[in-house]
């Protein structure tokens, strides 16, 4: 459960007598286990054995808190405050709900919540401090002072030092009735006022005014045992003592100097930014972030702040690389210079730029994915966010808008890396777009620093000494497997005996239906060491993970399937039922829905109300789809869904929804659950307490039905399972997989034999398991051992046989400065030259079977950073002549772009990937006999279509034209097409089609310019906003303008708003953009006076 760092940590506490501190993490784990089940054991035995397990931990808990108080053994202070504050927090989770009232703080005693929230302060667990904070209640303490102390104590952990620093400590009411009351009062108010300057301090707003240690040892002193002589004629001394402060003020003594070394305010400015601007930029963000986590630290020891310094990082997910991304972020920014930073899907474009936003000054990050170049200016903004394939293109088109970039950060990097070929022998034509992208920057920008993050790479080291030898520069690798949170990891086991005795019963019932639903508890398998140990089975538990018995599935040859989404609802429906937020990762788009509906049909319906904002995006979506019933949108669920159909304010939504907080009194049922598909897991940015992966395979082209299927890879698998505990909410996760084949044993003997998938993987005690495989080395391979017809290949050819701008080779600059020539050469020099210098040779054969025609240079030069035929530029050329300059609207350059380039079947594939046509058209594409007669029908369903989505029909709308023409066009078959309910052709339509088309908009964009320069003539204006219009739905320009003067969130509703002002419009096809804006503003502007004038 524990990672690597923590272990080593809890190891160096102190033994005590039959709890040695080898052990410690074992019992720990043990009882987050007894946490984690114990809503579904059964009292007796079970109840006997937890009462057991839980009078250790109060036994660790006080025993190593008096090892910190009394500061028996300084070296192991941290090691025994973090085990006692583990401690401490088992036991509260507990007993969570029986404790009544506020938070003890006494003369006499101090609530474990108090105790605990410091202990992991003074071991630099601040996450956990911040979790065991939210337990303090000062809501019915008498004693004001106190009251203020408890808050100030849970506002120092949850790093809300502006509360603390506003308050008026002298104002406080102290005096109390009780002398002995008003005397405590008066010690709590001194150590009050220490947290009170800490966090002043901790703010930046003063240095520390006072000696605040003195001030502590001075409560310490005057609260310890004293004696005072009784009255005459009573003999003796009264002694006296203050057990509640002084046992206050020695933690918070404790753990002065471990929360003053990790202030963010006191992070010097790195090498090469600018001081004052350093500081100006860390004042401001010390109020969001006033303490950095102790990686945050060790990363910052390794220098890697400073410019000219860049660093590979492969800590584990949740470990706080955001954080650690926007130090480096401000510290090239502080020294004026602009960032990219690289997100490996449009969704996570959306989500760093949220992520992002207000973090670094008063720069917030900007997209430039769908941004035209003329909006984007000279330069790039000073954060720009984009995917690989946008920056690759960026590179290709105007590399002069990266000339002041200083700092390339990488998120999830190991898309750098291809398939291993012995699993998949097809390249990843996105990890060749990725490596391409890097080795381009780094090509170009050579003196900028670069910023890897990933948690799944292996070999890091190797990728920073890859960089290293590329560079010239300080490359860094940093791989600490500390981060806040901890996985419980389970696997779904049954009993053999049970399993056997249940089908016996089934096989008796009278129908098949019947007899092949075999009701079985599903039980869960934990280890309590790190790694898998089936040769120690001691070290094993076995629980029950719900108490209900969902049934395995009697397949024909008599062998069982384990019914995964039925089982993973349940249990999900279980913990969600407890108010706990679940992930389940599902196999695909079906199995998603089925276990949301599944999980709705069991608890109650949410009642916690959308605010404004959701209301505002729920609105939208309604109206783009076209029918509530056809919306994925979570009101009134308990479970929703997240997968490759959903449009982007779904999307949003959905994850707004489920991050919402619960208020601690009114409505409480939420959306607590969200079914996702497993190719989401990669960078999703939703915490929750539990993720469950139903099953261990995927669809392997992200098909909504789910075939073909292929097994999840080791860093799928455990990148998913990381995804489980919240920092600061929730630090301890449960993390369940449900193998799509029951995994069968006696748990008396836990022996596992030989079919021991997937538990290997599940109880990896290494997150870290993908070494990057060089995509660019494999396509070199492909093209040495055969030519090949892939257009993915020939492109890679095609700019391998280019020559660029300084009258270097494609090959030499990129081949020659691979990852996988870097990693031949350092096996042996004079073998990846004869490697290098036989893939030359192949790539010279291969370039003479392209037979491309020839054309002129800038064509060939389009055609190379395109990644398409120069034939085809060549063809879109020819045809400019033809090309409907006379028209405004997006609709006719769009058909007549795609009467250019499509003229066989073969061109609609290179346009258009035929996984997308699939899923979209189905056995109207695939079962067309005639190739080319039938793509040109495709071709005329594709103009039909563009022509609906930019002329405001909704999702519905769209759906119902497509089932038509499927149903006509799908051949003679026994059962024709039938409805989706949630308009999903349409939805692939716009996900999947549309960017396809639109990338051919910008191709013809580019053409324009490229004709420009050659010979002066200028292109109509239309085209260089085509790309960006086809993709968000604009009938015109004047509906860009206005979706983008309004900042509407739907197509739909824009295109209506659209015709109430067209009639005021005159600009045509030949009107520069300025003329069609203003006419925009002008029109919104009389529409404004007008409602004002009828007021």
């Amino acid at each position: 459960m524990f990672d690597e760092s923590s272990r080593r940590l809890i190891r160096t506490a102190p033994n005590l007598p039959g709890l040695e501190a080898e052990m410690l993490d074992e019992l720990l784990t043990e009882a987050h286990i007894e946490l984690a089940t114990i809503r579904v054991e059964i009292l007796g035995e079970d109840d006997v054995r937890r009462n057991i397990l839980l009078d250790k931990v109060r036994r660790l808990a006080a025993t190593f808190e008096a090892y910190v108080a009394l500061d028996l053994q300084p070296a192991r202070t941290q090691a025994a405050a973090f085990v006692a504050a583990s401690a401490h927090q088992v036991i509260a989770s507990a007993t969570d709900g029986r404790a009544v009232g506020p938070t003890l703080l006494s003369s006499d005693a101090v609530s474990s919540n108090i105790a605990s929230t410091m202990l992991f302060l003074i071991a630099d667990r601040a996450a956990d401090a911040a979790e065991a904070a939210s337990k303090l209640i000062a809501i019915g303490e008498d004693h004001a002072i106190r009251r203020v102390l408890i808050i100030s104590i849970r506002e120092l952990a949850k790093g809300e030092l502006y509360k603390i620093s506003e308050r008026n400590l002298e104002g406080e009411w102290v005096a109390a009735d009780d002398s002995r009351q008003h005397a405590t009062n008066l010690l709590f108010r001194e150590c009050a006022q220490v947290v009170q300057s800490l966090a002043v301090e901790a703010l930046g707003e003063a240095e520390a005014l006072e000696d605040l240690e003195q001030k502590l040892v001075r409560v310490i002193s005057l609260s310890e045992p004293g004696g005072a002589e009784l009255p005459e004629g009573i003999g003796g001394l009264m002694h006296e003592q203050y057990a509640g402060p002084h046992h206050v003020a020695t933690l918070l003594l404790r753990l002065l100097p471990r929360v003053r070394q990790a202030m963010l305010v006191r992070t010097p400015a790195p090498a090469g930014a600018n001081p004052t601007t350093w500081k100006g930029w860390l004042l401001p963000q010390v109020k969001k972030r006033p303490f950095l986590w102790t990686n945050h630290l060790s990363a910052v020891a390794t220098g890697y702040l400073d410019r000219g310094a860049s660093m590979v990082m492969t800590t584990p997910t949740g470990s706080g690389k955001t954080t650690l991304s926007v130090l480096k972020i401000a510290a090239v920014l502080c020294a004026d210079e602009s960032v990219v930073y690289l997100a490996p899907t449009h969704a996570l474009v959306d989500q760093v730029e949220q992520d992002l936003a207000g973090e670094v000054g008063d720069i917030n990050p900007e997209s430039v994915e769908d941004t035209l170049l003329e909006e984007i200016g000279d330069r790039l903004p000073q954060l720009s966010v984009m995917t690989p394939e946008r920056c690759l293109a960026l590179l290709g088109s105007a590399p002069e808008l990266f000339e002041n970039v200083g700092l390339l950060v990488f998120d999830e990097f190991h898309l750098i890396s291809a398939d291993d070929s012995q699993i998949s022998p097809t390249i990843n034509s996105r990890a060749i777009d990725a490596m391409l992208a890097l080795l381009s920057f780094m090509s170009y920008r050579q003196n900028a620093d670069l910023l890897l993050l990933s948690a799944m790479v292996a070999n890091g080291k190797e990728i920073r000494n890859w960089l290293r030898a590329t560079t010239g520069r300080t490359v860094q690798c940093f791989n600490d497997p500390w981060k806040p949170t901890r996985q419980l990891r389970s696997c779904v086991i049954y009993d053999d005996h049970e399993v056997r005795s249940s089908a016996d019963e089934t096989a008796k019932l009278l129908t098949k239906k019947a007899q092949n639903s075999i009701p079985v508890q599903p039980f869960g398998l934990f280890s309590l060491l790190s790694g898998w140990h089936p040769e120690r089975p001691e070290k094993l538990a076995v629980r029950r993970l719900t108490a209900a018995s969902p049934p395995l599935t009697r397949k024909p040859n008599g062998r069982h399937t384990s019914n995964r989404n039925a089982i993973a609802a349940q249990v999900a429906a279980d913990y969600a039922a407890k108010g706990k937020r679940v992930v389940v990762f599902c196999a695909d788009a079906t199995a998603c829905g089925s276990i949301a509906d599944d999980i709705n049909d069991k608890l109650d319906t949410a009642d916690i109300a959308l605010t404004a904002d959701q209301e505002g995006m729920r609105a939208s979506i309604l109206k783009d789809v076209g029918s509530s019933e056809a919306t994925y949108e979570p009101t009134g669920l308990r479970a929703g869904v997240h997968h490759g159909d959903l449009i982007p304010i779904e999307r949003r939504l959905m994850e707004a929804v489920f991050r919402s907080s619960r208020a601690p009194d009114g409505a409480q049922f939420g959306l607590e659950v969200i079914a996702a598909t497993s190719t989401i897991a990669q960078g999703l940015n939703l915490p929750c307490d539990v993720v469950i992966l139903a099953g261990t395979d995927r669809s392997a082209q992200d098909d909504p039905g789910g075939n073909p299927r292929k097994d999840l890879l080791p860093h799928e698998i455990l990148n998913a399972m990381g995804r489980a505990g919240r920092a600061a909410y929730s630090a301890t996760g449960l993390a369940i997989v449900v193998p799509a084949n029951p995994i069968r044993i006696d748990p008396s003997t836990l022996s596992f034999g030989l079919h021991q998938n997937p538990l290997n993987i599940v109880f990896s005690d290494e997150d870290a398991c993908q070494d990057i495989i060089d995509p660019v080395e494999l396509l070199l391979d492909a093209v040495e051992a055969t030519a090949s017809s892939d257009p993915k290949t020939q492109a890679m050819i095609r700019r391998l046989s280019s020559v660029t701008i300084d009258g270097r080779s494609g090959f030499d600059d990129i081949a020659g400065r691979s990852f996988g020539y870097y990693a031949r050469k350092a096996r042996g020099t004079a073998s990846a030259d004869a490697w290098l210098q036989s893939r030359r040779l192949a790539l010279t054969a291969a370039t003479e079977t392209l037979q491309d025609p020839p054309v002129l240079p800038w064509q060939q030069t389009l055609a190379v950073r395109n990644g398409i035929p120069p034939e085809l530029v060549a063809r879109i050329v020819s045809q400019m002549s033809s090309a409907p300059n006379e028209k405004a609207e997006t609709t006719p350059w769009v058909s007549w772009l795609l009467d250019v380039c499509v003229t066989s079947s073969a061109d609609l594939t290179l346009l258009v990937r035929d996984t997308s046509l699939k899923t979209v058209f189905g056995r109207a594409y695939s079962n067309q006999v005639d190739k080319d007669a039938g793509s040109l029908i495709i071709l005329g369903a594709l103009k039909s279509l563009v022509e609906m989505w930019c002329g405001g029909k909704s999702l519905v709308e769209i759906e119902n034209w497509l089932l038509a023409f499927i149903r006509e066009h799908e051949q003679p078959v026994t059962r024709q097409a039938t409805a989706q309910k949630h308009a999903n052709r349409a939805r692939r339509f716009s996900i999947r089609i549309l960017p396809d088309i639109a990338f051919a908009c910008g191709l013809l964009s580019q053409i324009g310019k490229a004709i420009e320069l050659e010979t002066g003539i200028s292109p109509s204006p239309v085209i260089e906003m085509l790309q960006q219009m086809v993709k968000a739905g604009d009938f015109n320009r004047h509906h860009s303008c206005l979706r983008r003067e309004t900042n509407s969130t739907t197509r739909v509703g824009s295109y209506e708003d659209l015709k109430t002002i067209a009639d005021g419009f005159s600009a045509d096809a030949s009107a520069d953009l300025d003329t069609v804006h203003n006419e925009v503003r002008v029109a919104l502007a009389l529409r404004a006076f007008s409602s004002i004038k009828n007021l």
